[in-house]
């Protein structure tokens, strides 16, 4: 315990003080309770915990678009690293175990943090819950009426209802 503490003390040169901070907060006001933290295992070692595989969080704040970025980001921030939950004087998880952590969690886990933290931001009143918002991002259906280039007949007509998706309505997507 005594060297992880002076190593911990080290990297904190390497890392920022405000950095530090918000994921301090960030992981100390998430509650993962409801996340069972190793998958149940019949073969082989025991994996990653869950919670700590759960630092994509820090993809996201830090708007990376590759899990590699994550990973070189952690491996140059150990702080952070040590924050999401890893220990840092073994060796982090490569891209394919975060690739495959993705493809096999359950997010309904995820439903269940979001409705907690919500609950939490409520009980300590910044918000209310008298206000509504709404994402009114387009959604492109995969259907040949919406394809610009497609020479179908009555392309615009209101009628020809897409067979695949019942609830897609025609429409014009002009934005890109």
């Amino acid at each position: 315990m005594y060297q992880l503490q002076q190593v911990l003390n080290l990297i904190d040169l390497f890392t920022s003080q405000p950095k530090i901070d918000f994921y301090t907060s960030l992981f100390s006001n998430l509650d993962l309770s409801p996340i069972p933290e190793f998958p149940p295992s019949k073969f082989g070692p025991i994996s990653y915990s869950r919670h700590a595989l759960l630092s994509l969080i820090v993809m996201k704040a830090e708007k990376f678009g590759e899990i590699s970025d994550l990973i070189d980001y952690l491996r140059n921030n150990l702080i952070i690293a040590h924050l999401c939950g890893f220990d840092i004087t073994k060796k982090l998880p490569s891209y394919w175990t975060f690739e495959r952590f993705l493809k096999n969690f359950d997010h309904k886990y995820l439903s269940y943090v979001m409705q907690n933290q919500v609950n939490i931001l409520k009980d300590f009143g910044l918000i209310s819950g008298e206000s509504i918002s709404l994402d009114s991002t387009p959604i492109k259906a995969n259907t040949k009426f919406n394809n610009p280039k497609s020479f179908s007949k009555n392309k615009f007509s209101k009628d020809n209802q897409p067979r695949s998706d019942k609830d897609c309505k025609l429409g014009v997507y002009t934005a890109f």
